[in-house]
């Protein structure tokens, strides 16, 4: 069976108010856990991806504007692409991911059209 390809965003729950940022031993050991992720998955993991920085830039009828971009409940962290043979295997997959042990933090799971 062939590969798809399954881009999974990273839904986090909005900030309620400053955060502290993680501990260089917290960091560390989150880093670990999304290594384990990747090695274990070695064969789907296409793209680990990378965490979003807040803000941004919107282009619209050829006008730029600063984000935030939608009120929203949830907001995109960040991303990965995985390779999977069909939705219920790239369910396994993401049901192992580091992020899924966050409360509230949600893996939204697409399929890519492959244009």
């Amino acid at each position: 069976m062939s590969q798809q390809k399954f881009l999974f965003i990273y839904r986090l729950p909005p900030a309620s108010g400053p955060q502290t940022p993680p501990s260089p031993a917290e960091m560390q050991a989150m880093m670990a856990r999304w290594q384990g992720w990747k090695a274990k998955f070695a064969n789907q993991v296409v793209d680990l991806g990378d965490g979003l920085k807040p803000g941004g830039r919107k282009l619209a009828s050829g006008v730029v504007t600063d984000g935030a971009f939608i009120e929203a409940k949830e907001v995109v962290g960040g991303y990965s692409i995985i390779a999977a043979a069909s939705y219920d295997e790239a369910v396994r997959v993401a049901r192992e991911c580091p992020i899924t042990q966050m409360p509230g933090h949600v893996v939204e799971i697409r399929e890519l059209a492959g244009y």
